[in-house]
């Protein structure tokens, strides 16, 4: 069973390529045209006309279609790394976090990534289903919703729970839901419902800790004195 999603991020390249092409086909079309309509102008009457203005507007056109290709590639990397990077669902022995990166800001000369973190433990887990036309996927049961900086969200596993690297955040900061709507960007979405589904088996399998009770007894058995001997007077700790 897989414990690791990772996001799928290549819907981020086709769209990159969708842009690099019509934006690109369409500009060399206009820059085409504009050519062959400046050469007939010139070439092709007895009062050649420059046409300067047709001239400006096709560079203007063509200038404005590169600069949307290369802010539309631009994009689809920025966002292919960021998601690869923040948004995963990793599936723990007590608990499953899915993490959804949520856009950055430029703060104090640097730049601030926000994500979403829920935290679901298994033992108020009870269901993760699809949507009917299975873009998204709903959690059910009592969710842990972090939303902040992704600098303060940092954990690590110990016996199976999450514990955070800032202390505080184990017991506060965080908003509680019923129910979680994330995108399904993990693949099939099934996959990843399965997987909780299994997760949540295995933990209702764990054996509860023994508790041990310590009966009163009869009568207390007096524990004999410990003999001290006394030290000889000259003994020394000094040895040389």
């Amino acid at each position: 069973m897989r414990s690791y999603f990772h996001c799928y991020t290549s819907r981020y390249a086709r769209r990159k390529a969708v842009w690099l092409t019509l934006v690109g086909s369409v500009c060399a079309e206009a820059a085409v045209i504009s050519f062959i309509i400046l050469f007939f102008g010139i070439f092709g009457s007895e009062n050649p006309t420059p046409a300067p203005e047709l001239l400006i507007a096709s560079a203007a056109f063509v200038t404005g279609g590169l600069a949307v290709c290369l802010l539309a590639a631009y994009s689809a990397d920025k966002k292919t790394l960021r998601h690869s990077r923040y948004t995963y669902a990793d599936i723990q022995l007590k608990f499953a976090a899915v993490s959804r990166y949520e856009g950055e800001m430029r703060i104090n000369g640097s730049n601030t990534i926000f994500r979403n973190l829920y935290i679901i433990p298994f033992k108020t887990f009870d269901s993760a289903v699809p949507t009917e036309d299975g873009r998204k996927i709903v959690i059910r049961g009592k969710i842990r919703k972090y939303s902040m900086d992704s600098d303060f969200l940092g954990y690590h596993v110990r016996g199976g729970d999450v514990k955070f690297d800032k202390m505080w955040l184990n017991a506060g900061g965080f908003e509680e839901i019923g129910e979680a709507v994330i995108p399904a960007v993990f693949g099939k979405p099934e996959r990843l419902c399965k997987a909780l589904a299994e997760a949540k088996e295995r933990f209702d399998e764990i054996p509860a800790p023994r508790k041990y009770v310590f009966k009163e007894a009869d009568f207390i058995r007096r524990r004999p004195k410990k003999r001290v001997m006394p030290e000889d007077l000259d003994y020394s700790r000094s040895w040389k």
